[in-house]
């Protein structure tokens, strides 16, 4: 009797050590049931496209037929205006201002040594994670989190993959000249042109390809695969094809205003023209080259853009022929927006709607097709949704909210949000209002039902005080420090 009795008493305490089954709404080990997740991350996409606005100049019809699949987001912000940072956020789940990751030269992988990523918590819960192209920023090992993925390919934009001209940039020109008039060695990302020849050799081509080969692939788990199109970023490289839908003397061109910085403080000056950045400078001197040179640049971006909804198309179409469409979770977003001269500045880096509004769409099965929500929404909440979705279980560091509520009902009550760009930078983003305070306290307010441009500061009006002091209330109470380059 004695070893019997031994025997119950270990075998009941084995069990009731045994770690409890999670419950059935969250499984820890996926089946073939699950959704699998197509994650689309697009470079420096703004809203000057006709997803936002049927009038805008930039053909995106893959954009609207996905969004005609699920809910499109038409005020959603990205939770930092760079590359890094944003990207860094979004596959955390954390803000820039816990994370500390301001720049793009910030290691990310410093800041969140222990964090599970996005794609690595879908590895984790049993989906097959597999990545190509621009996911994390950077080329280079150092940015990427390899151990994430089952697969992961980058295709670089550098030789011997997609050779740069080798007579210089396409454009002409060959060197920067700064606000005081000094020259130096050009940047070869500040190009544009039809390049190159052969449309298979283009990164987002290869990048495409690859991923959907893992789309097409058969396998007894569902995939995760994300997907990173390169354009539009700089250089503005795109085959013949999508330069021909623009033809010059037919261009639109972004609304500016000459008077567009006089209302500005200090801090919001500095931010639009630093001395690294020599674009808008450039442009004036090369006109005496090239009086049209400007707008070439824009034609670059209306044609980098059109290329990349091109690639959506193709993921679109590989998808509805390999017959998983009906059980595959779309996410598209991109990492920021883009300034196209606006606030005379070039580029992002900034915390105004251009270069922060940023196309969202998300397609789940089971939820409504077609809608538009009209709530600010964030980047940061991306994580949250997806898991909620896929009915895995949420990482407890997320900072986000999970968008499903407003899946189903798209004109839900919603927060504004927090976008970041620096230490102690921020802009609050409400339905109505954009509020930024920057680190030496100077402060913007803009009335965007009134003033969509962004053209009159209110922030030192009457009547004023109370919007912004509703707004401040979203500011983090705590900015973590910045953390610094890779070793």
């Amino acid at each position: 009797m004695k070893p019997l009795l031994t025997a119950l008493i270990l075998l009941f305490s084995a069990f009731i050590l045994l770690p409890s089954p999670a419950p059935a709404s969250q499984p820890s080990v996926v089946s073939s049931s699950n959704p699998n997740v197509l994650f689309i991350a697009i470079d420096d996409m703004n809203d000057w496209t006709t997803l936002f606005d049927k009038s805008n100049p930039i053909q995106t019809p893959n954009l609207e037929r996905l969004a005609q699949r699920g809910t499109f987001f038409s005020k959603a912000y990205c939770n930092s205006p760079a590359c890094n940072p944003s990207r860094a956020s979004v596959l955390s789940g954390t803000r820039p201002s816990s994370n500390g990751v301001y720049a793009n030269r910030s290691d990310w992988k410093k800041a969140l040594p222990d964090t599970v990523i996005l794609p690595q918590h879908f590895r984790n819960h049993g989906y097959l994670a597999y990545a190509s192209g621009k996911i994390f920023h950077h080329h280079g090992t150092q940015f990427h989190k390899y151990e994430a993925f089952d697969e992961f390919v980058e295709f670089p934009s550098r030789q011997p993959d997609m050779p740069m001209p080798r007579d210089g940039n396409l454009n002409g020109i060959r060197s920067w000249t700064a606000p005081d008039g000094s020259k130096g060695p050009v940047s070869r990302n500040f190009d544009w042109g039809v390049y190159p020849k052969n449309p298979d050799n283009h990164i987002d081509n290869r990048t495409v390809n690859w991923a959907i080969q893992k789309i097409a692939s058969s396998s007894k788990e569902p995939f995760f695969v994300a997907t990173g199109i390169y354009r539009p970023h700089m250089p503005f490289y795109a085959p013949q094809e999508w330069y021909d839908r623009y033809p010059m003397g037919q261009l639109r061109m972004p609304e500016r205003n000459d008077e567009d910085l006089e209302d500005l403080p200090d801090a919001a000056r500095a931010m639009l023209h630093p001395p690294s950045r020599k674009f808008m400078s450039t442009f004036e001197q090369e006109k005496l080259r090239d009086a049209f040179i400007f707008e070439k640049a824009v034609r670059g971006y209306q044609a980098a853009a059109s290329f990349a909804d091109y690639q959506v198309g193709r993921l679109l179409d590989a998808l509805d022929q390999s017959g998983k469409a009906d059980n595959t979770i779309i996410a598209l977003w991109s990492d920021h927006g883009f300034h196209l001269g606006e606030k005379e500045h070039w580029e992002k880096f900034v915390l105004y709607e251009k270069a922060t509004r940023i196309p969202f769409i998300i397609v789940a099965p089971g939820h409504k097709a077609g809608q538009v929500c009209r709530r600010p929404v964030s980047l940061i909440d991306l994580y949250p949704t997806l898991t909620e979705l896929c009915k895995l279980p949420g990482p407890t560091h997320l900072e986000g909210e999970s968008l499903v509520p407003l899946l189903r009902k798209p004109k839900s009550k919603r927060d504004p949000v927090l976008i970041t760009y620096g230490k102690g930078n921020h802009a609050v983003r409400s339905e109505r209002y954009r509020y930024i305070r920057y680190a030496n306290g100077e402060e913007e307010l803009y009335d965007l039902e009134n003033d969509p441009n962004e053209w009159s500061n209110i922030a030192y009006l009457k009547g004023t005080k109370g919007v912004m002091k509703q707004h401040a209330k979203w500011l983090p109470l705590e900015n973590a420090n910045e953390i610094g380059p890779a070793n």
